[in-house]
């Protein structure tokens, strides 16, 4: 017996007649009379008689039925399972990124992959993506230059070239391209490389060339540095996606051509199969990236 032949043999013992089966079935009552008369005519013996309008089961039956009770309670927690999936499958995809991911990459490949219009709804936190995807609260971060860690799968969406941003006095601003050389020892407003990543790759990038990094003011995001630099002075080093929404006419940016350019990351935890949504949400980014 297949699994639909037992879904069939086990409806019919318990209701008693092909009528209710087939309501039950959704199939038609000629098609579970002919169902149960090629499952008999296969086993080589009656699994049931037919006394007036209902059908009684045979002895052999009621022992099949009793050995089959295990197959027939997991269907019933199988099809009480399935509506709390489905409650699951349409929760929102949860995702947490840096302000410059949202602002300056995310909200276009977010259109493409279905949301435009917001035909499918989403939960956005702009906080520490690691943290989040780490604790759960997250379904996916996205985060530039996050290094390859055990706990997290991780795809490369892009690769994002940086940036130096100083105001239009400054006296690089002249220059079309710059080195790292050309920023040293000068009052630089950058990111701590013990929290960010980002900062851990330029801080790197100097330390390659045996030039110090020591920046005079240390910040979180790229957002934040344009402000500083625009209010403070000094010159800061961003990502491209920052450079792209950049509208102060007091500020200028010019690509600093040796730092290696930063992978953009999606990533979320292994070993953890995705949800439906999750899973087509990150596949269409990665179509797009």
């Amino acid at each position: 017996m297949n699994l639909r032949e037992l879904e069939l043999f086990g409806t019919l013992m318990r209701v008693g007649t092909t009528i209710e089966t087939a309501r039950v079935l959704r199939m038609s009552q000629p098609s579970v009379s002919g169902h149960l008369k090629r499952l008999e005519a296969r086993i080589g013996f009656s699994l049931f008689h037919r006394v007036g309008n209902r059908l009684e089961p045979t002895a052999e039956a009621h022992q099949l039925f009793a050995d089959a009770g295990p197959i027939f309670a997991t269907h019933t927690q199988i099809r009480g399972r399935l509506g709390e999936l489905s409650v699951q499958a349409v929760r929102p995809v949860a995702i947490s990124a840096t302000p410059a991911v949202v602002e300056g990459y995310l909200g276009a490949l977010l259109s493409n992959a279905g949301y435009e219009d917001w035909q499918k709804r989403l939960h956005l936190r702009v906080t520490e993506p690691e943290i989040d995807v780490r604790t759960g609260w997250a379904d996916i971060g996205f985060q530039m230059a996050v290094p390859p860690k055990a706990e997290f799968h991780t795809e490369e969406l892009a690769r994002i070239p940086m940036h130096a941003v100083f105001r239009r006095q400054h006296p690089l601003a002249s220059r079309r391209t710059l080195r790292l050389a050309d920023l040293a020892g000068l009052p630089l407003v950058c990111y701590n490389p013990g929290f960010s990543p980002m900062g851990a790759a330029i801080r790197d990038a100097f330390e390659a060339q045996g030039l110090s990094y020591d920046p005079s003011c240390i910040v979180p995001f790229s957002s934040t540095v344009c402000h500083l630099v625009e209010t403070c002075g000094g010159l800061g080093i961003i990502d491209e996606l920052t450079v792209s929404r950049l509208r102060s006419p007091e500020l200028l940016t010019r690509p600093v051509i040796d730092i290696p350019t930063l992978g953009l990351m999606a990533f979320h935890r292994r070993n953890e199969p995705l949800r439906a949504a999750v899973h087509d949400l990150l596949e269409a980014l990665l179509r797009r990236g």
